[in-house]
C-alpha cells in the first residue's frame, strides 16, 4: 500500500505483472490537488526502490512535484524481496537477496510494462520521464521508442531528465559493479547507438559533484550524443552531492530534490 503523501489529493497503488522474483511491478499514482496537465514518471536506479516509505527519496521527490500540481508516478520493479530496511547498511546482502539472477532485460521490461500502462491511462497528456542512474539508461531507451509495442499507446516524452547517468563508470569501479545482478548483463542488452534515436523536446542531465560512479566527462558525453538542439538540453552539476543525489557532504539532504525540481520546471516550461 502507498503511504500518505503530503500535498496529494490521493495516492493510488496498483500491481502489474512483472518478469522476476515476486513478479510484481508496483505502480503508485500521486494525484495533486490541482492537476496542471503534466505527468512526471519516476524511475529508480539499480538495486533500488521507489515508494512512499518515510526514508525513500522518491517520496520527497513526489511531494515536491505534487505540491506544484504535477501528477507523479512511481515505478518499483520486480524482485525477490522488498524488505530493504531489514538489511540496513549491508548493501551486498540486500542485492543478493532481492536481485540475484535478474537480468537487465528483465529490469527494463518491468519498466516498459509500467510505462505502457501509464500511457494507456493518460493518453495524450504531457509526459516527463525522470530516471536515476540505471533508471536514466532505461528512460533513454523509452524515449528511443523501445517500450512501444504494436497497438500500444504512442509514448511521447516531452521532457527527459537524467540524474547520475553516464556512458561508462569509473574504471576502478567496473570489475566489481559489472558483476552484480542486472548490471552483469547490461552490456549484452544495451547499445550506445540508441542515443541517436532518442526523441524529446527537452533533456536535462544532473550529476552530483561528488558522484562516485560516473565521471563528469562521461555524463556530458551522453548528453552530447542525443541529437536534439543544443538549446534544448543542459548539463547541471549539483554542488557537493553524491551519485544518488540523496546526500550532500555525506549528510542526507532532501533539499537536493527541491533544487532539481525547481530547475526541471523552469527549463521545461520556458
Amino acid at each position: 500500500m502507498c503511504n500518505k503523501l503530503n500535498f496529494a489529493k490521493e495516492t493510488v497503488h496498483s500491481i502489474l505483472e512483472g518478469t522476476f522474483g515476486d513478479r510484481e511491478v508496483h505502480l503508485c499514482r500521486c494525484e495533486p490537488q490541482n492537476f496542471n496537465g503534466t505527468n512526471v514518471i519516476l524511475l529508480h536506479g539499480v538495486h533500488s526502490s521507489a515508494n512512499l516509505s518515510h526514508i525513500n527519496k522518491f517520496k520527497y521527490l513526489a511531494e515536491s512535484l505534487v505540491k506544484r500540481g504535477f501528477r507523479a508516478w512511481l515505478i518499483e520493479t520486480s524482485r525477490n524481496t522488498r524488505n530493504r530496511d531489514n538489511y540496513l547498511d549491508n548493501v551486498g546482502a540486500w542485492i543478493k537477496a532481492a536481485f540475484l539472477g535478474k537480468t537487465f532485460a528483465q529490469e527494463e521490461e518491468d519498466v516498459f510494462i509500467a510505462i505502457r500502462k501509464i500511457a494507456s491511462i493518460v493518453k495524450d497528456e504531457t509526459k516527463w520521464l525522470w530516471g536515476f542512474s540505471l533508471g536514466g539508461i532505461i528512460a533513454l531507451s523509452v524515449a528511443a521508442g523501445n517500450a512501444e509495442k504494436e497497438n500500444c499507446e504512442k509514448i511521447t516524452i516531452d521532457t527527459l531528465v537524467l540524474s547520475g547517468t553516464g556512458t561508462k563508470s569509473y574504471e576502478e569501479k567496473n570489475p566489481y559493479i559489472m558483476k552484480l545482478p542486472i548490471l552483469s548483463s547490461l552490456c549484452d542488452s544495451t547499445n550506445i547507438e540508441i542515443l541517436k534515436k532518442v526523441t524529446t523536446n527537452k533533456l536535462i542531465s544532473f550529476r552530483g559533484e561528488n558522484d562516485e560512479i560516473f565521471p563528469k566527462d562521461n555524463c556530458k558525453e551522453l548528453l552530447e550524443m542525443v541529437n536534439i538542439p543544443e538549446n534544448n538540453k543542459i548539463f547541471i552539476e549539483i554542488s557537493k552531492a553524491d551519485h544518488s543525489l540523496r546526500n550532500r557532504d555525506g549528510k542526507n539532504s532532501p533539499e537536493i530534490m527541491e533544487e532539481m525540481v525547481d530547475f526541471v520546471v523552469d527549463f521545461s516550461t520556458t
